[in-house]
């Protein structure tokens, strides 16, 4: 019986810990699904030599190509995580509501800065460079 109890008492002890990990192993996967996303449009773009559309949604991020024969790739973001701020840092126009960014063949993109939050309020801060195509992440 005292066995049980002392089981009882490290599991109680260890599932927190567990779940606090799992959330954050959840932020580090929506972090780097988004990274590979803006880098494989970016190279789909240059080697199709065609432009391609990144676009993001609150759970999702969905790639398009110019070309409507090509199928569309569609990420979602794990768990709880979802956008709380969107911007496109070489704005063409201040009326544009879209969360789309475009990739070209030359391999520049419109850049954008997005930021990642989940139900802890957990923030990250992703930036693509427009000229460049880097992607960058600030806590």
């Amino acid at each position: 019986m005292l066995v049980v109890v002392i089981i009882l008492i490290a599991t109680a002890v260890s599932v927190p810990i567990f779940r606090g990990t799992f959330q954050s192993t959840q932020m580090t996967d929506a972090v780097r699904s988004t990274i590979r996303m803006a880098r494989f449009a970016r190279s789909i773009a240059i080697l199709k030599q065609s432009d391609c559309t990144l676009t993001f949604e609150e759970d999702r991020m969905i790639l398009t190509s110019a070309d409507p024969s090509e199928p569309k790739t569609e990420r979602r973001f794990p768990g709880d995580i979802q956008i709380s701020e969107f911007e496109i840092l070489s704005k063409t126009d201040d009326f544009s509501e879209t969360r789309a960014v475009h990739y070209y063949a030359n391999g520049m993109n419109d850049g954008f800065e997005l930021t990642l939050e989940d139900d802890k309020n957990r923030k990250k801060v992703i930036e693509c460079h427009p000229i460049t195509g880097k992607v960058t992440v600030d806590e």
